[in-house]
């Protein structure tokens, strides 16, 4: 009978990390982790095969400051993969994100993103995400194997971010004006996701991957499923385009994230 892999994972109280116990709490022995209670240079590493890196200061809606979000995403990431090597430790896997590349969305729906492109982070977080990057690019070597995911958005039962607040707005407004169809976005439900990291967890792999589903989908093909999911009957209006391009100037980031497109593409399923 095979061994159990011992896992440690940090930010296990996450939606992640929460929905991968949750479904794999059996085949592994896990041990959560919370750094913000522990400092990495006091946990116990003895018996871990795999860290499943999660915590992360994520966006904040009231704000933080800047130096905070390297403070834990950089720095924290730094402190763990170090002492994790120095202890034995043969494999960490990083979740990342997409917003190294730096949009919200473009209107040139024909343009795909792939791992060559370059990156290119705009806000204290994803910027703080890219180092923690590089500093594991460093540490990385045969016997301590770096696997870096970069989700695009997630949505599944509970997620957080940007789909609770489309539920809320299709539950509120029976005519919704986000029947656009010319617009895609790669998305990763939860159960994929985490099946992808247990695939990586067991075939011990490194490199750099982007976890997404098979179909990208339009902001209207997202909407109908979520209305479908709540059982709620909306109208949904196709918004002039030059419209678009008005409200764009006023709010960008919303604006390309509601109409804008995010495609990612990896070839064949590869891993860089």
């Amino acid at each position: 009978m095979r061994k159990k892999k011992t896992l440690m994972i940090t930010g296990a109280s996450g939606f992640v990390g929460s929905n991968f116990i949750k479904k794999y709490s059996e085949k592994y022995n896990i041990i959560p982790v919370c750094l913000i209670e522990n400092k990495p240079e006091e946990l116990d590493y003895s018996s871990v095969d795999c860290i499943l890196h999660l915590a992360a200061l994520v966006h904040q809606m009231k704000g933080a400051p800047e130096e905070r979000y390297f403070e834990v995403n950089t720095e924290l990431t730094r402190r763990i993969a170090v002492e994790a090597k120095k202890a034995g430790v043969k494999h960490f896997v990083f979740y990342s994100t997409v917003a190294v590349w730096g949009t919200h969305g473009y209107f040139d729906h024909d343009r795909v993103i792939t791992l060559n492109t370059p990156t290119n982070p705009v806000t204290p977080y994803a910027k703080s995400k890219l180092n923690a990057e590089k500093i594991l690019e460093e540490l990385s070597n045969e016997n301590f194997l770096i696997y870096i995911l970069r989700p695009p958005l997630v949505y599944g039962e509970g997620c957080p971010g940007n789909i609770p607040r489309l539920e809320r707005l299709i539950k509120k407004l029976p005519i919704v004006p986000l029947g656009n169809e010319e617009n895609k976005r790669s998305v990763v439900h939860i159960e994929k996701l985490i099946d992808e990291t247990e695939r990586i967890i067991e075939k011990n792999q490194s490199g750099l991957y982007i976890p997404k589903d098979d179909k990208d989908l339009s902001i209207r093909e997202i909407v109908e499923l979520l209305a479908k999911q709540s059982r709620k009957k909306v109208v949904l209006i196709k918004m002039n385009f030059a419209l678009i391009k008005l409200l764009h100037k006023i709010r960008p980031n919303i604006i390309s994230s509601l109409y804008g497109s995010l495609v990612f593409k990896i070839a064949n399923n590869e891993v860089k």
